[in-house]
């Protein structure tokens, strides 16, 4: 079983050539026998959160493939909370956070208040990250971490790689996971499965932007032991969102 743990339905506007329907996506991870991909909203993250997740709500009714993932803007504090308090009877399995396109800090007192809520219900968080954003880069990965012990904090794209940091974070913090999305260099892979094992890290792609197919073999041509390679693929997502699939 191959699980995708960062995929996004809709379409952004910087990237207008992605095929971004529900259909187009969900080809997408058949095409490479991917059995279930973590799912969050184009839309949401763009300019309407609850519009966009309720396309994700309905896109996860008609393919199983499909898990949702809920986003939310933490500086819209009435609609975040709204949208967080039906939650868990919605179906969602996690949350999807996006500072760069919202404009925001993990560390800021709106993004605490959700952070909060999400460790005290065990609700796993998918953050976007990059290094050049203060907001959402190493830095601000380890101050949630040391906020935060309680949360499952996953980094999407895992800061890029541009920089060991995130990895040292990582080390320093058992509750923070790297998603593997859009890194291409094998030697700095290697090197954080070395360091951290890897029961730490999640195989995602960031479809439709980017195709899964890349990304899965990014994963399988590092040689590692199958059981090793499920936990990246597979496993490590399962765990840490409770899925029963």
């Amino acid at each position: 079983m191959i699980i995708d743990a960062h995929v996004h339905i809709g379409r952004f506007n910087s990237w207008p050539l992605a095929k971004g329907r529900p259909e187009e996506v969900v080809n997408m991870l058949r095409a490479e026998s991917i059995d279930y991909g973590l799912v969050s909203s184009a839309k949401a993250i763009s300019y309407d959160c609850p519009a966009g997740n309720a396309d994700v709500l309905a896109a996860a009714a008609q393919y199983k493939e499909i898990v949702p993932l809920l986003c939310v803007n933490p500086r819209r504090h009435g609609e975040a909370f709204a949208e967080l308090n039906t939650y868990q009877e919605r179906g969602f399995v996690g949350l999807k956070l996006h500072p760069s396109a919202h404009q925001y800090s993990l560390t800021s007192p709106e993004a605490d208040a959700v952070l909060d809520f999400c460790e005290e219900r065990q609700i796993p968080v998918l953050t976007h990250s990059g290094e050049d954003d203060p907001g959402c880069g190493p830095g601000a990965i380890r101050t949630v971490a040391q906020r935060h012990p309680g949360l499952v904090l996953i980094v999407g794209h895992a800061c890029l790689f541009s920089s060991r940091e995130v990895v040292e974070v990582a080390e320093d913090h058992p509750n923070v996971y790297l998603e593997l999305s859009v890194n291409y260099e094998a030697a700095k892979l290697e090197d954080t499965i070395a360091r951290l094992g890897c029961g730490r890290l999640l195989f995602g792609s960031d479809a439709p932007l980017h195709n899964p197919s890349v990304m899965v073999q990014r994963i399988k041509v590092i040689g590692l032991p199958e059981e090793e390679q499920d936990k990246i693929l597979c496993q490590n997502a399962r765990r840490l969102y409770r899925l029963s699939v």
